[in-house]
Formats: C-alpha cells, sequence, structure tokens
C-alpha cells in the first residue's frame, strides 16, 4: 500500500466518522425539543399527581377536623345545659338559705321574747303567739 491509500483510507475514514458524527448530532439536535418536551410533561403528570395527593390529604383531614367540631358542639351543648341545670338549682339552694336564715333569725327573736319576759308568760292564763315560720 501506498502512502496515497493510506492517507485515502485515513481520509475516508474520518470523513466517514466526521459524516456519521454530524448526522447524529443533527438527529440529537431534532429529538432533543421532543426529549425535552415529553421530561416537562412527566414532570407536569407528576406534579399533578402530587397535587391530587395533597388535595385528597386536605380533603381527609377538613372531613375528620369537621366531624371533631361537630363533637366538641355537642358536648358544649351538653355542658351548656349542665351548667344551666346546676345555676337553676343553685338558685333554689340560695332561695332555701335565705328562708331558713330568716327563719333562724325569726325563732331566736321569739327565742331571746320568750326567756326575757319568762315571768310574765308564766303568770299570763295566754301562752306566747307560736313563731309564724314556713319552710318549704
Amino acid at each position: 500500500m501506498s502512502e496515497t491509500s493510506i492517507v485515502a483510507i485515513i481520509v475516508a475514514v474520518l470523513a466517514l466518522l466526521g459524516g456519521g458524527g454530524f448526522w447524529g448530532y443533527r438527529q440529537f439536535a431534532k429529538e432533543a425539543p421532543v426529549r425535552k418536551r415529553d421530561a416537562d410533561i412527566a414532570v407536569a403528570e407528576k406534579s399533578q399527581q402530587m397535587a391530587l395527593a395533597v388535595a385528597d390529604d386536605l380533603r381527609e383531614d377538613y372531613t375528620r377536623l369537621r366531624t371533631d367540631l361537630n363533637a366538641e358542639r355537642e358536648e358544649r351543648q351538653k355542658l351548656t345545659g349542665r351548667v344551666d341545670s346546676l345555676e337553676t338549682h343553685i338558685r333554689e339552694q340560695d332561695k332555701t338559705i335565705r328562708r331558713l336564715r330568716d327563719a333562724v333569725r325569726l325563732f331566736t327573736a321569739a327565742w331571746d321574747d320568750l326567756t326575757s319576759r319568762w315571768a310574765h308568760y308564766r303568770q299570763s292564763e295566754h301562752p306566747p303567739p307560736r313563731p309564724n315560720i314556713t319552710i318549704d
């Protein structure tokens, strides 16, 4: 083989490789936007799935919180009823205590009158009037 034929073979191989590289680059340049679009679509689908998952979790949390809120409202209504009942009971007890205090004052006054005027009542034909005490 002569030098020219070796050079020609080398030039042909380089041209073949260069041409293949050039055509490969052109093919890559054509496919790059498609690959980018496919990657963007995949990212958008993944983002959509994540957003739906977050929305489902939030819906479940909202439902659970709504259930808890309703339970708390019912408990509050029960407690309000109990407080109202206790307030009524306390008012009745206060009335009873006031009546008992009045009765004790009246009884004390009658007793003091009886002890201070014992000699008069003992010699009198009529007994002293009974204290008027009514306790319901």
